[in-house]
């Protein structure tokens, strides 16, 4: 699969959409350094929320770009520049349909978060974008082909901002935040534009932009605001930004010398209350007794950038906030009176779903952490202690994350099934296509008695995660027998063989439960729907070379 191939038309994604606040547009991403997780691992848990349908393909490593700059083209057609000579790139699993995230073979993963920007920073001619449909303006893309660490992709994101100028393609008047994690750090970079009327001639930044790091005993979350708060440029262990920092904000009015410098405030659009109870649920989920309350004012207060877990993070765990709805908090929406039906919750009673039936009853909804606009979700796991081939993968599911089973995919594999990494058809639907099952899934449950069909939904996620944390383990021990005996290229074998076992099987288990929840539900026929929940088993361990598998 090649970057250019890619001929998805992406609407709107992990961006405002004009017209109505009620639409459900943003992302949620959160941060986990090594010693605040159970195994060691760095994670990094992100949803893409665009209300469409994406893809998850492999783009193999290149090292036939010779010793010759690289052009740079817009769209697939349009050369505007060139990139230095390229030595070689890096596989990457790539996410959604324009590249809005992935993980390359060395672990490097990063993650889009749309955030505003405050007014006067755009200019119109910048060339380099979040995700573009070409790799060469993708700043995405580019960290994933060409940096083996999260600290290498921030400095070349952030020098590819300031030669060719920032502009988000799909929200010009928005700034960007690329969560960047690898096996032993992960930082959050905010990018803003150069200001109005900057252009490529004009010999200055095409754009500024700050990363910090979140401490390795620490937690951080980023959801859709400017997150990055008092600046040290003097400390590169902890901050890395572009050298016009303050420049920039004092020639535009935006700072004067000898006031506090506040990146957000500097330089960050305001937030709501849609932004700030996000944050505020993820940390005072992780860490409860941090006692962190929500904003009053949720335009102007900020929570702590980052705060240590309660208890050492887990995918399990990451998986279980992602899909988080308020539930059994004072913002939990289906408490509301008007769901209430002689004293009980009724069936209908939901945290997202018709937005008919909110104004019916009066009822407004949350943006809540798991939204149903979500087109993919996955959580990054990144291990120093392992070799290459197996020490990071991506936990990936298409569709939103309370009806979505996440499953394991190594970057390193050899190749995906097609049912996964076909772009969907917006024309009809497919069910041969994994995308269309997931979502249908989602749909069923937010149409129809949520309650009840979650019940269903629930146990069988709860089911089919359990039997692939189970069988990891048994995996990884598989492996490294391999990598003594056949070396990375058998672990290779072993892990392409085991990622399609395990994509098969749930890709098949989620064209049952769509049969399952439409004789259940729709047609309300349960003598006529099949006797039990689809069955996601622990996949067996593939024999390779002189190594025998295991169940």
């Amino acid at each position: 699969m090649s970057w250019n191939k890619t001929k998805v038309v992406v609407l709107a994604v992990c961006a405002v959409v004009p017209g109505d606040r009620r639409d459900v547009s943003a992302c949620t991403t959160i941060l986990v350094g090594r010693k605040a997780t159970a195994d060691g691992a760095v994670l990094m848990s992100s949803s893409c929320d665009g209300n469409q349908m994406g893809r998850v393909y492999l783009v193999p490593g290149r090292d036939d770009y010779g010793d010759q700059p690289v052009p740079m083209t817009r769209n697939g057609r349009d050369t505007v520049g060139h990139l230095p000579p390229l030595e070689r790139t890096h596989r990457c699993l790539v996410f959604g349909a324009g590249t809005l995230g992935g993980m390359n073979e060395h672990g490097v993963s990063i993650a889009l978060e749309f955030i505003p920007m405050r007014e006067g920073l755009t200019s119109r001619a910048g060339l380099v974008s979040p995700y573009s449909p070409h790799w060469s303006t993708s700043l995405i893309a580019n960290g994933l082909m060409r940096a083996r660490t999260a600290r290498e992709a921030v400095q070349l994101i952030g020098s590819m901002v300031e030669e060719y100028g920032f502009l988000y393609t799909w929200a010009g008047d928005a700034g960007v935040a690329l969560p960047i994690a690898d096996k032993t750090e992960v930082w959050l970079l905010e990018i803003f534009g150069p200001a109005a009327g900057w252009t490529a001639d004009s010999g200055k930044p095409g754009g500024v932009w700050c990363a910090q790091r979140v401490p390795d005993d620490a937690v951080g979350v980023s959801a859709n605001r400017s997150r990055i708060g008092r600046v040290d440029p003097d400390n590169p262990a902890e901050f890395l930004a572009a050298d016009h920092l303050y420049s920039l904000a004092r020639e535009l009015g935006f700072w004067e010398q000898g006031q506090p410098f506040i990146w957000h405030e500097v330089y960050g659009g305001a937030g709501d209350r849609g932004n700030t109870l996000r944050e505020w649920r993820v940390l005072s989920q992780l860490a409860p007794s941090q006692r962190l309350t929500p904003p009053a004012e949720p335009e102007s207060e900020t929570l702590p950038f980052s705060v240590p877990p309660d208890q050492p993070v887990t995918v399990a765990r990451l998986m279980a906030v992602m899909r988080d709805g308020y539930e059994d908090s004072e913002f939990d929406v289906t408490a509301h009176p008007a769901f209430q039906v002689d004293g009980a919750k009724s069936p209908l009673a939901r945290p997202w779903g018709p937005r008919e039936l909110f104004d019916l009853l009066g009822v407004e909804p949350e943006r809540t952490i798991s939204t149903p606009a979500s087109n993919f979700v996955f959580v990054s796991q990144a291990r120093q202690e392992l070799p290459e081939p197996l020490g990071s993968l991506a936990w990936f599911a298409h569709g939103p994350a309370a009806t979505s089973c996440l499953v394991p995919i190594y970057p390193g594999v050899r190749e995906l099934p097609e049912a996964w990494t076909a772009a969907p058809d917006f024309t009809r639907i497919d069910r041969r296509q994994v995308a269309w099952n997931y979502r249908l899934v989602s749909n069923l449950a937010n149409q129809l008695r949520y309650q009840e069909v979650m019940r269903d939904v629930r146990q069988f996620l709860e089911r089919a995660e359990t039997a692939l944390f189970a069988s990891q383990a048994r995996l990884e021990a598989t492996a490294l027998r391999v990598w003594e005996t056949e070396g990375a290229e058998g672990v290779r074998d072993l892990l392409t063989l085991y990622v399609h076992s395990c994509l098969n099987q749930v890709g098949t288990a989620y064209d049952e439960l769509v049969d399952y929840l439409l004789f259940q539900y729709l047609y309300d026929r349960a003598d006529m729907a099949p006797g039990t929940l689809p069955h996601v088993a622990a996949p067996e361990i593939p024999a390779v070379g002189g190594v025998s598998g295991t169940r």
